[in-house]
């Protein structure tokens, strides 16, 4: 009686630990379905376009940064900007300024871990065009949402 006593516990802690990481698993994928990647891309560009850098910094990873691709007349320079002087250049901008960086296809590639998303684009500054490009965006899920570590653009002039 106690051997079958010690196999029925064993079996229980089992399915019940194994019935909490599928639980965990189910809740990442609907959290993962019902915030993608791609939803927070979305999201960074309507915080950007309303110069929100308290809600812009709250979707990036502490070390995150940026780089640029910049060509012009076919010369190609490189640039690298912290996280922090991105988020004061967009504070910075004037009232009187129109932008508009307007997504003209989106699609990402990833899975539950980590994912990229390339958004192509077109920088509109008031109302004139200015650049194009494709902005790839590398995200982490990080407990319950997508986080941005990386934002790497490329700029047509």
């Amino acid at each position: 009686m106690l051997k079958y006593s010690v196999v029925f516990l064993c079996l229980f802690a089992f399915a019940k630990a194994n019935s909490q990481q599928a639980s965990t698993t189910i809740k990442n994928a609907l959290l993962q379905d019902e915030y993608s990647a791609e939803k927070v891309v979305e999201q960074f560009f309507q915080n950007f376009h309303a110069q929100d850098t308290t809600a812009l910094r709250a979707m990036f990873t502490k070390d995150a940064y940026l780089q640029s691709l910049s060509v012009k007349e076919n010369k190609k320079t490189v640039s690298q900007t912290s996280l922090e002087k991105f988020l004061a250049s967009i504070a910075s901008i004037p009232a009187g300024v129109d932008f508009i960086e307007e997504l003209t296809a989106i699609k990402s590639l990833g899975n539950d871990a980590i994912t990229s998303v390339h958004a192509d684009y077109i920088f509109h500054l008031n109302g004139n065009l200015s650049h194009r490009g494709t902005n790839v965006f590398t995200l982490v899920f990080i407990e319950d949402r997508w986080l941005i570590t990386q934002i790497t653009d490329t700029r047509f002039y």
